[in-house]
């Protein structure tokens, strides 16, 4: 296994006496990255994608570079490192980061008191909302599996949302399926008293925002998906047993766990029983945990078993045989048990360089919540 597939593992301290300097670098950079440090890592990579001599660190750095500039959207800085023109960066990407320097960054404005507002769960188990966008009612996915914030052709000539046609980005799905997309900025969202102005969002085909429930034939229709990029700035708690939504403004708290980071994904720090870890993704769009492959192998002794499914996403659905764990368990950094049962293993990859052990979905908290405070980087389950 060569260190570039150490590092993708989270092994950081593999074969660190005989690395050079700039893979001590590189592999601390990725180190801070999981401890949710991204100012100090990006003060690391820097340097390695401006000056290193070694083609891969310069193109890992670069992507690495993107993804955190990108988390932070911080549009200018992309621009003054020239991530905007590189092509070692995804295009897509690209073009939305050059869109979007474009326009006034986005408007949160929080009310005195938290919003607290019901929830419903769609067909595929993801918490839907009711939100006001330029102040047509909507109902809409909370969904941290998804990178953007998403919403149908239609909903946005019914809200009078301007779409910038011929932009030319494709976005993949869970099915790993290619999508054409355009661009377009919402003027106005409002969630009760939290208004949100000038969010981007990507506007798909109505079909491609239609799933079909392969049990029944139904036909699950999305108006739209609030994705990463804006439910990372919020301090969101989703109880699944009340069926209510609760959300407020972040505020700094020293005291918290440091169990969430952002790579591409967010990304939770877990704990097997033998206390070595693990890293899930979180996909609150997703109604099971899945997990990956890499786990097999930090994880001895796991029952698995042959099932076929139906796996669904944006505009797809396909039957997969896949394999299957019987029951898994895992820990929060914290010592608080949390306990899978029929675990299936992901398909496509998710992170920005790492493989991840698996996705978390909303089964986690099927009877309880989901608390995200990624300004604290810290989740908690309950």
């Amino acid at each position: 296994m060569s260190i570039f597939e150490e590092w993708e593992r989270f092994s950081f301290d593999a074969m660190e006496s005989c690395l050079s300097n700039e893979e001590k670098e590189f592999a601390s950079a990725l180190k801070l990255i999981t401890e949710g440090n991204d100012l100090l890592a990006i003060e690391r990579l820097m340097p390695l994608y401006k000056e290193s001599e070694n083609p891969q660190i310069r193109s890992y750095s670069a992507e690495l570079l993107f993804n955190l500039y990108f988390n932070r959207s911080d549009w200018n800085g992309l621009e003054q490192l020239g991530l905007l023109d590189d092509p070692a960066i995804d295009e897509n990407n690209r073009l939305i980061a050059k869109a979007c320097c474009q326009v006034d960054p986005v408007a949160l404005s929080f009310p005195q008191a938290p919003v607290d507002i019901p929830m419903e769960l769609s067909l595929s188990g993801s918490p839907t909302i009711d939100v006001r966008i330029n102040g047509k009612k909507k109902r809409v996915w909370l969904d941290t599996g998804a990178g953007m914030t998403v919403i149908s052709h239609s909903l946005a000539v019914d809200c009078g949302i301007k779409v910038g046609k011929g932009s030319g980005i494709e976005v993949g799905s869970s099915t790993e399926k290619t999508i054409e997309t355009d661009l377009a900025f919402i003027e106005s969202i409002e969630i009760d008293r939290l208004s949100i102005l000038r969010q981007p969002t990507l506007v798909l085909a109505d079909e491609m925002l239609t799933i079909a429930n392969p049990k029944t034939g139904e036909q699950i229709v999305i108006d739209g998906i609030l994705g990463w990029d804006l439910m990372q700035h919020l301090y969101i708690e989703i109880d699944y047993l009340e069926k209510r939504v609760r959300i407020d403004e972040p505020v700094q708290d020293a005291d918290g766990e440091n169990n969430l980071f952002f790579c591409g994904y967010p990304i939770v720090k877990v704990i097997a029983e033998d206390q070595s870890p693990l890293y899930f993704g979180l996909d609150t769009g997703a109604n099971k945990t899945y997990f990956g492959q890499t786990l097999l192998s930090k994880v001895p002794g796991l029952e698995l078993e042959k099932r076929t499914i139906h796996v669904g996403g944006i505009g797809e659905v396909k039957e997969v045989e896949i394999d299957s764990i019987k029951e898994l368990n895992l820990f929060l950094k914290d010592g608080q048990p949390i306990t899978f049962y029929d675990v299936r293993k992901v398909l496509p990859d998710y992170a920005t360089f790492f493989k991840l052990d698996g996705v978390i979905g909303s089964d986690i908290a099927k009877d309880g919540r989901i608390l995200i405070d990624y300004y604290n980087r810290r989740i908690e389950f309950n």
